[in-house]
This record gives structure tokens, C-alpha cells and sequence, in this order.
């Protein structure tokens, strides 16, 4: 599965002057050749439609939503033979991509919608992603009445990037918008199609919102605890079907990128090419997670004083292990130092937790531990042995890593 962006201003310069040069050849490849299910998003306005013809034209409302209606007829028509979802836009609460009012893109997708619906009748019209802005979905719903005109909701994160809050956050985020959906949709299902972290390195400063905790964040290693943490929060919400990182591979330094110098580095492969440690947690997680899964509730006891945050999460899958993931969550505030402009100011992880979790109605063979990448983490990390009622495990957690343990029934 890969979401892309189908570019309205490169596809359609001229009104009624198409290029589908390369988006012809790359349907057909990867569709036919590869198998690959596509779930693209369409955006952005060509400068003969906007309606300010100033540089930020590709960001501005169109000065007809129907020229975009009839677009989106046109794109549909011609690949809906391979493309089944077609989402409408990107991040309209972002002002980096959308700078109309939340009405204008409410109009701006009823339009689309229309369109994408009289063309393809069986296609799934996705909401343009929402970055954080939970009140502006509200809108969406509660004001525009947009609900009629769209079938799945999409939210993006960028926790400890782009985003000032932890990653143990997430689920909060996305309770909210589903508790939005409920409330004031149809019961839309909710994606999760585009999230990520950077490996620009270990600084205090990662972006204008977010300072670090600790040393060693944003680093290659970091980032594939990150995406770690950030797929089994998702996950372990039971209201996301679908979840996508962004993106595949790094972007050199002579290449543009819109927002700072973290849109360069989100890649689970090298701009080179070269595997990142995220892409073998990727991995990982796509071989558990591509079979159905329960979720479950352990059962989870500190045993040092220590008051660290500790993240247990643990689910059965349709073959018969049950997996538990387990880490010290982000403090809420910086340590000392992480407002410092240079790495080397930053505090060291020195956190160090035991704590004892049991699963309830469960038994195993074996259990096998693992750090984000799947290495072994030393022996004397777990401790575990089945009781009449459970399978218990003692588990030393050090902060800034994560534990998985697979058990074996």
C-alpha cells in the first residue's frame, strides 16, 4: 500500500491541458507489475485556477471549486480501473499547504466528492489530512456539515517533531476525532495515513516547536523506537485500519522541501538508498500486524520507586502468540538543558525501571525478546514463568528503548 500526491498544478498547468506522462507510467507499474494498492491524495491548486496568482498560489482556495470537480471527473475516469480511494487534499489546518478558510475547503470537497462519486460510484472519497487541529475537524463536522461528502476520515502525527506533545499522546488525538466522528458524522472510519520522525540527528532544537527531552533523540536508532511506539499506539486504539509512515526514503540536502531541514530525514531508507533501523522495524511490525489481532489488557506493577511513565501494550494475533510491547513513556516536561541550542547540553537517558506484567487467561512456550529492530536485548532483561491463571514477566525497561516480547503458545 503507498500514499502519494497526485499534483493537480504539475497534472492539469493549463486548464484543460493535461501531462499524465509519468502518473501513466508509474499507475501501470505499479499496479500491474508490483501489486501495490494505491491510496492517493490530490492537491494542489495550478496557478490559472487560484484565486491569488501570487507565489503561494499552489496553497490557495481555486477560484471555482468546480474547476476542481471537473479534475477530479477527469483523474477518476481515467485510473479508476486501478484506484479505488481518492483523498482530497493535504492538511487543510496546516496554513503550509492551505491558506482558505475551513468553509472554502468544506466547499472545496463537497465539490470534489461530487465528482469523485458521479465517476466512480464504488470509490472511497477520503478526507484531505488533518495535521493536529482537532477543532477544525470539529468544524468540518459540526459547522460545514461535511459528513455526506466523505468516507473515511484521515489524521496525520508528527509527535516530538512537528508536533510539541509525546509520542504516548497519540491515542489521546485520535480519541478525540473519533469521539468528532461519532458525534457529529456518520460513524466514518478513521486512517492514519501518514505519520513520522525524523533522524535529523541529536539536538535540543529539532524544530520550532519541538526541543528534546534527552541526548540521542532523532537519531537513526531513535527513530526506529519511534516508529515503534508509534504504530503499536496506533494500533492498540482499535479505531485505526490503516497506518502509514511517512516516508520511504531520505531527501538529499540540495532538494526543496517545504517547512525545515526534518522533511530531509523521515525516511526508513537512506537518500542513498541504504536501509535505516526503522525500515527492519517496519518490517517487524508489517509481519505481526498483517494477520488480525486482538487487543488485550494486561495487567502492570512497577516494582523500583521509580515514577517513570511505563507504556504496556499487548495483543493477540490470529496464529496464537501474543505480543506485548513495553517502554518509559516521554515525560511530559524537558529534562534539564533541553532548551539548550546544541546537543551536547542535552541530559542523558539514564532512566532504569523494572516492572512486572501479566496476562490474564494466557499460557506460553517460550517468549522471545526484543528491542525495536528485533536484536536480543540481553537475557537479564526478562524474567517470566506461567502461573495457574497467567503468563507473568518481570522486565527491566531503560528509557529511550522499547521491548517487544513475542510469546509462544
Amino acid at each position: 500500500m503507498l500514499r502519494i500526491a497526485f499534483g493537480w498544478d504539475a497534472i492539469e498547468p493549463g486548464r484543460g491541458h493535461y501531462d499524465w506522462s509519468f502518473w501513466d507510467d508509474f499507475v501501470r507499474m505499479a499496479v500491474d507489475e508490483f501489486g501495490i494498492k494505491l491510496i492517493p491524495y490530490v492537491c494542489y491548486t495550478p496557478q490559472w485556477a487560484a484565486s491569488d496568482d501570487g507565489a503561494d498560489f499552489w496553497r490557495s482556495p481555486p477560484r471555482d471549486p468546480e474547476d476542481f470537480a471537473r479534475f477530479m471527473t477527469t483523474i477518476v475516469g481515467r485510473y479508476k480501473h486501478a484506484i479505488h480511494s481518492w483523498e482530497l487534499w493535504n492538511e487543510p489546518d496546516n496554513r503550509a499547504y492551505w491558506l482558505g478558510t475551513r468553509e472554502q475547503f468544506a466547499t472545496l470537497v463537497r465539490a470534489g466528492s461530487r465528482a469523485v462519486r458521479a465517476a466512480d460510484p464504488q470509490a472511497t472519497v477520503v478526507l484531505g489530512g488533518i495535521a493536529t487541529e482537532t477543532d477544525f475537524l470539529e468544524g468540518l463536522f459540526l459547522t460545514d456539515g461535511i459528513a455526506p461528502a466523505v468516507d473515511v476520515v484521515n489524521l496525520h502525527s508528527y509527535f516530538e517533531t512537528w508536533h510539541p506533545d509525546a509520542i504516548e499522546t497519540l491515542p489521546a488525538y485520535v480519541s478525540r476525532a473519533a469521539e468528532i466522528v461519532r458525534e457529529h458524522g456518520e460513524n466514518e472510519p478513521l486512517w492514519m495515513a501518514e505519520t513520522g520522525y525524523s533522524s535529523v540527528g541529536g539536538r535540543a532544537v529539532v524544530s520550532e516547536v519541538y526541543r528534546a527531552r534527552y541526548h540521542g533523540e532523532h537519531t537513526a536508532e531513535a527513530q526506529a523506537a519511534a516508529l515503534a511506539k508509534t504504530f503499536v499506539l496506533a494500533l492498540a486504539t482499535g479505531e485505526l485500519p490503516l497506518v502509514a509512515w511517512y516516508r520511504i526514503n531520505d531527501l538529499p540536502t540540495s532538494e526543496e522541501v517545504i517547512g525545515d531541514d526534518n522533511n530531509r530525514h523521515l525516511g526508513v531508507r537512506g537518500k542513498d538508498g541504504a536501509e535505516k533501523p526503522a525500515l527492519t522495524t517496519f518490517t517487524l511490525l508489517t509481519r505481526w500486524f498483517q494477520q488480525p489481532y486482538r487487543i488485550l489488557t494486561p495487567v502492570v506493577r512497577s516494582l523500583t520507586t521509580d515514577d517513570s511513565p511505563v507504556e504496556v501494550h499487548a495483543f493477540a494475533l490470529r496464529d496464537g502468540r501474543q505480543l506485548i510491547a513495553v517502554w518509559l513513556g516521554t515525560p511530559e516536561t524537558p529534562a534539564d538543558g533541553a532548551n539548550a541550542t546544541t546537543s551536547t547540553k542535552l541530559v542523558e537517558d539514564t532512566r532504569l525501571t523494572r516492572v512486572h506484567v501479566s496476562l490474564p487467561k494466557v499460557r506460553a512456550t517460550s517468549v522471545r525478546i526484543t528491542d525495536a529492530t528485533g536484536k536480543p536485548p540481553g537475557s537479564d532483561r526478562l524474567r517470566w514463568r506461567n502461573t495457574r491463571n497467567a503468563v507473568e514477566l518481570d522486565l527491566q525497561l531503560r528509557g529511550g528503548g522499547l521491548l517487544f516480547c513475542e510469546l509462544q503458545p
